[in-house]
């Protein structure tokens, strides 16, 4: 228990004067600390002292420590600011315990004073401790120290409870001070790091805060936007009247339509251009005048985004609707409009049309549309590609191209353009079988109207024309094979009535008489008889003959019985001019094969006995990385022209069904070679 002992009265006062006069300065953590001490240890005599906080742990540990002039103090007060107290533990943790101060009149002897070693090396020879308090509870202590043997009475501990009341209300202030402060860095911080404007109204509409985006963003100072009114600084004009309606409507009602839900805007800049924004405003819970906060973000980029991929969708949708349209197998015609159309909307245009280039330097118009109101390139006729137009650009190059202005290209064709009041296009070509067939060309009113890169974007819809183009084609080439097919079956079927009419039909007609003949002179003239049926035997063996003769044209026994090899050999002797056959094929090859080969030999054969005037030809027949090469040359007048010839375009199309190539070569006195490729992937 302290003891009561007599003090002087003024020194109590100093003491507190002292603390006041420290507080009164500002208590700052914890640099406020060593000045507490020194005020009290100065003021009462005490030659050390350790301040003492309580901690998050439940531990209390040394905030400072102080000594008068001339004590020697630092090994005592690195022992005491190493040391951590739990409550009843040493002289700071009995203090914290019991809330009261406590005196210890001779360290040497006290049992619960962790620190006596280093307080006797120092001298120290008794101390007090008094807790500092604040709203809850003890949140520390005040240790003083001395090396003489230092008095107590009621004045002393009711000071000391008093100072530490006044520290402790001093110390949680400046602690809720500072955690303010650094609460408000934090949050200044954290604004200051998002991407989003962050900027605070108040009601009447004048800017209270801003943040480093909204200074990136509007192109302000935060000082020059702080205390000015907010429409004036980044609401455009003539949305400037509509913000301060809302927010007197919403002061006046509680009302709004703006509050507590993302909407888009526009934004004004410092430099007055104006652009698209995303503002989401709330209203603080605070006490106090109404304070409102906008979020707002740059949504220049998310627009462009959004329109390119609207762009690319609506693009999508057309390539569909023209792929659709090709797959089908409506007329070129339809398509060529279609097309136009679909490209002339896509890109905003006023006209787009269709060309094929013919010989000449010309092309001829086959699709075109233009808008409601803008003049029309007519379909039929041929223009001239001449000048540096973009049609002429893809002739040259056949690639995609534009121009920009048509205003100084020279030529006729730009002329026209001009007058019909186009001022610039895009054109992509239109490739059929890997040469320059036509192309797309889209024009508009505008100069400069097109965006970069929109010759490419057209290239697609530039092959969907080629596809269709190209199918059309395969049909008309599908229906003209279908045509010679009929054609050579019934002209087929005419050879065979006609050789079986005039041959073995006659022979057999013949031989029937003659054996009714035979029937009636066999009782009256036996020897006559027997003539007759000598004859009819030779009329039978002639009509067997010719029947042989027919069906080895149909399809020859050699070729089913030997194979390929024996069968061209066979042609070989019956051709009336020398003919050597090299190359050899020992296996048996797919029947198909075999017959279409066979049949490219003989047809060859024919055309070399018929027209060539060759004094000799040469077959050659072999295999070749899984196909088999059929040629047949001659040293003729050459000059074939396999396109007007009923036999080799038979052939083209029975070598084309097994997915292979029919080639002539026939120059002008330079004889023919005719060379069929034939997949074999077996036999």
């Amino acid at each position: 228990m302290v003891g009561v002992q007599s003090r002087d009265p003024s020194d109590l006062l100093e003491a507190e004067h002292a603390v006041a006069r420290v507080l009164a300065q500002g208590a700052v953590l914890p640099r406020v600390y060593p000045r507490l001490l020194e005020a009290i240890g100065g003021a009462l005599g005490w030659d050390l002292a350790a301040a003492w906080e309580t901690g998050p742990d439940d531990a209390m540990a040394c905030v400072a420590t102080w000594a008068a002039d001339g004590v020697e103090d630092e090994p005592f007060a690195t022992a005491t600011r190493a040391l951590r107290f739990s409550r009843g533990e040493g002289l700071p943790g009995r203090v914290w315990r019991s809330g009261r101060p406590v005196r210890i009149p001779d360290l040497a002897t006290d049992a619960n004073f962790p620190r006596a070693g280093p307080a006797r090396r120092a001298g120290l020879c008794c101390a007090v401790c008094f807790p500092t308090r604040g709203a809850r509870g003890v949140i520390g202590a005040i240790e003083l120290f001395a090396r003489r043997p230092i008095p107590s009475s009621r004045a002393l501990l009711e000071t000391m409870a008093s100072l530490g009341r006044q520290i402790g209300q001093a110390v949680e202030r400046a602690a809720a001070e500072q955690a303010l402060v650094e609460n408000i860095a934090r949050k200044s911080a954290i604004l200051d790091a998002a991407f989003d404007c962050v900027i605070t109204m108040d009601g009447d509409g004048l800017v209270v805060e801003v943040n480093k985006a909204t200074e990136r963003t509007f192109g302000y100072r935060a000082e020059a936007m702080v205390g000015r009114d907010l429409a004036d600084l980044i609401v455009p004009p003539h949305m400037r009247e509509l913000h301060r309606r809302g927010v007197r409507r919403y002061l006046e009602t509680g009302q709004g339509r703006m509050l507590d839900h993302p909407v888009e805007l526009e934004g004004q800049r410092a430099d007055g251009s104006v652009f698209p924004v995303e503002i989401a405003i709330t209203q603080p819970e605070i006490d106090g005048p109404p304070l409102f906060t906008g979020f707002i973000r740059d949504v220049t980029d998310r627009r462009l985004a959004d329109a390119e991929l609207r762009a690319l969708a609506a693009e999508q949708a057309a390539l569909r609707r023209v792929a659709t349209l090709v797959a089908s197998e409506r007329d070129p015609q339809e398509i060529f409009s279609a097309v136009a159309e679909e490209v002339g909307r896509l890109l905003g245009a006023h006209s787009a049309n269709m060309i094929r280039y013919e010989p000449g330097n010309q092309a001829t118009v086959v699709g075109g549309w233009s808008r409601k109101g803008t003049p029309a390139v007519e379909v039929g006729p041929r223009v001239p590609m001449d000048g540096d137009t973009a049609s002429v650009r893809v002739l040259r190059s056949g690639r995609p191209a534009r121009v920009d202005s048509y205003d100084d290209v020279p030529g006729a064709l730009a002329a026209q353009l001009r007058g019909l009041g186009f001022r610039c296009a895009v054109a992509a070509p239109i490739m059929l079988g890997g040469r320059l067939w036509g192309a797309v060309i889209v024009s508009s009113v505008r100069p400069g109207a097109f965006a970069a890169g929109d010759e490419v974007r057209i290239s697609s819809f530039a092959e969907l024309v080629a596809q269709a183009l190209a199918n059309a084609e395969a049909r008309e080439l599908l229906a003209a094979s279908r045509r010679r097919i009929v054609q050579a079956g019934d002209e087929e079927r005419r050879r065979l009535e006609r050789n079986l009419h005039d041959g073995a039909q006659q022979r057999l007609v013949a031989l029937a008489l003659t054996v009714r003949m035979v029937e009636r002179k066999l009782q009256s003239d036996p020897e006559t008889a027997c003539r007759m049926l000598a004859h009819a035997g030779t009329e039978l063996d002639q009509a067997l003959a010719e029947l042989r003769e027919i069906a080895r044209g149909l399809h020859p026994a050699v070729l089913t019985d030997r194979g390929l090899g024996p069968a061209l050999d066979a042609l070989a002797t019956r051709a009336p001019i020398p003919v050597d056959v090299a190359g050899a094929i020992d296996t048996r090859l797919p029947a198909p094969v075999e017959a279409a080969a066979y049949y490219v030999v003989a047809e060859a054969l024919t055309n070399v006995a018929k027209y060539a005037r060759a004094s000799e030809a040469r077959i050659d027949v072999r295999r070749d990385d899984g196909r088999v090469v059929v040629e047949v040359a001659d040293d003729g007048v050459g000059g074939a022209d396999a396109s007007r010839g009923s036999g080799l375009r038979g052939l083209a199309d029975r070598v084309e069904a097994l997915g292979g190539r029919l080639e002539v070569s026939s120059p002008a006195g330079g004889g023919t070679t005719l060379r069929a490729t034939l997949p074999c992937l077996s036999g």
